[in-house]
């Protein structure tokens, strides 16, 4: 018997002295592999309990996407607030740019929900804030590599192109990571992870 069914019932004929038994009767050969694996293996000794059930209203999860949005804005807000007073002019760059990367995520989303159906949920939320966070990011590090090269005394010009240049590989190797870890959490998660990682 595995997992309450019954794959086989034989009957002893005769006694087993040898201590060497045979099931015989009609069967294919795949009917005889299948059996012989049941027999091998058995069943694993497992069992499966529902870990976690939440149902939530339709005014609950409205509530909680509001305030996820709100939450959402409320730090994009600060990065940018931040980025305009510590980098002056350059931060306006960076404020143009999440407004660029977050005009196209947003109609990134329109399309997916169009064509395949799909659903922003609060986890998908978080991941999208995230990736607009690692724009802002990015713009930190070559924004530090152009400081760092006109304090050795190059002009603008030249410590924006020397800048670039430096903070480059740093900027590709980290966002390599984080897609890297994105699509392994698409991969072996499930549930809300699944939604951050996508």
């Amino acid at each position: 018997v595995l997992d309450g069914l019954v794959v086989s019932a034989p009957v002893i004929r005769e006694a087993i002295p040898s201590g060497n038994a045979q099931i015989t009767g009609s069967f294919t050969q795949t009917e005889a592999q299948d059996l012989a694996n049941v027999l091998k293996y058995g069943a694993l000794p497992l069992a499966f309990d529902r870990g976690e059930v939440q149902q939530v209203s339709p005014t609950l999860g409205s509530d909680q996407l509001h305030a996820g949005l709100l939450a959402g804005a409320l730090g994009l807000g600060l990065v940018l607030l931040f980025s305009l007073l510590y980098y002056r002019a350059l931060g306006l760059v960076t404020v143009g740019s999440l407004v660029i990367a977050g005009t196209i995520l947003y109609l990134l989303f329109l399309v997916l929900g169009k064509s395949i159906g799909f659903t922003l949920t609060l986890a998908g939320i978080a991941g999208a804030i995230v990736s607009i966070g690692i724009t802002a990011d990015s713009f930190i590090v070559f924004f530090e590599r152009i400081r760092d090269e006109a304090r050795e005394g190059r002009s603008l010009r030249s410590a924006v192109e020397s800048g670039w240049a430096r903070a480059r590989h740093t900027i590709i190797v980290a966002d390599m990571v984080s897609i890297i870890a994105a699509v392994l959490l698409y991969f072996f998660a499930v549930g809300g992870v699944r939604g951050f990682a996508f």
